[in-house]
């Protein structure tokens, strides 16, 4: 059995021997994997702020025509017949409104299909991006904080999913995606379980790059059955370094959280895969 106090002086005393290259490697896994992540959200939120925008555009230029036209709009009610109101001038002749809601119902109609097409090959852009780089960078980023705890390691650890085995790790880290979006579909709390239980695939595709993804995952799953709870518990203990990560800009989180953070993710792998964290007394 494990506990978290062994598991985080471990992990503590781990980057604090290797501090500069730890920090360093966090780095690289923030920039990569938290940067593009968001960087993709973010191009497609702006997309559609741009429709939004040309929307809004639209109907301003609509109505800019009108004034243009110097046509003055009102609503004779004793013109109402079988419910429809009839427009008219100042002249008393009839506006056509059905080519303007016509028109503007083409508008919005191929806008969102522009909108939508576009966000599915953002999507899928970024799917390629994640699985075929931004995951072999994550993977090697942990198994460098995994090598450093037992002796300072060498930056070079960061590309050990590019010459071992590239694509299980592709391939692991793509599943493994795929599956907890999937999941996180039926709700959020399903999304949040797979995510624990698939949450020691990196440590496991780098320890034996040989094994297929479906192992990995599998494997994953059975070293995390009965410590998804106390993961859970042990990430909530750093809700007091976030805060103070949010108070100093960033600037904490990156030369002590972060690298924290996963030097504790790797002695976890280690003290479930190994046993060899003793339980405190």
């Amino acid at each position: 059995m494990w506990n978290r106090k062994s598991i985080k002086e471990k992990a503590k005393k781990a980057f604090s021997a290797n501090y500069w290259k730890c920090v360093l490697c966090a780095l690289i896994f923030a920039i990569f994997v938290g940067g593009a992540s968001g960087g993709f959200s973010g191009f497609g939120t702006g997309i559609g702020s741009a429709y939004s925008n040309l929307a809004a555009q639209n109907e301003y230029t609509t109505s800019s025509e009108d004034r243009d036209d110097e046509i003055n709009v009102d609503v004779d009610i004793e013109s109402v017949e079988d419910g429809t109101i009839r427009i008219t001038d100042e002249n008393g002749n009839e506006v056509p409104t059905g080519g303007f809601v016509a028109a503007g119902v083409a508008f919005l109609v191929v806008m969102t299909i522009i909108v939508i097409l576009a966000c599915l090959i953002i999507s899928a852009f970024g799917l390629v991006i994640e699985a075929f780089l931004i995951k072999p960078i994550e993977y090697g980023v942990r198994y460098f904080f995994r090598r450093n705890l037992d002796e300072p390691c060498s930056l070079s650890a960061v590309t050990h999913s590019f010459d071992k085995n590239y694509m299980n790790s592709v391939k692991a880290g793509f599943f493994s995606s795929l599956f907890i979006s999937l999941w996180s579909l039926l709700f959020v709390i399903p999304g949040i379980i797979k995510s624990y239980e698939y949450r020691l695939v990196p440590y496991i595709v780098s320890d034996n790059p040989e094994l297929t993804w479906k192992e990995a995952l599998k494997e994953s799953a059975r070293l995390m059955k009965g410590n998804k709870w106390k993961t859970f518990v042990l990430d909530l203990s750093f809700i007091g370094w976030d805060i103070l990560s949010i108070l100093s800009c960033g600037i904490l989180d990156i030369f002590y959280v972060e690298p924290y953070k996963l030097s504790t993710g790797a002695a976890l792998y280690e003290a479930i895969k190994y046993g060899n964290t003793p339980e405190a007394a």
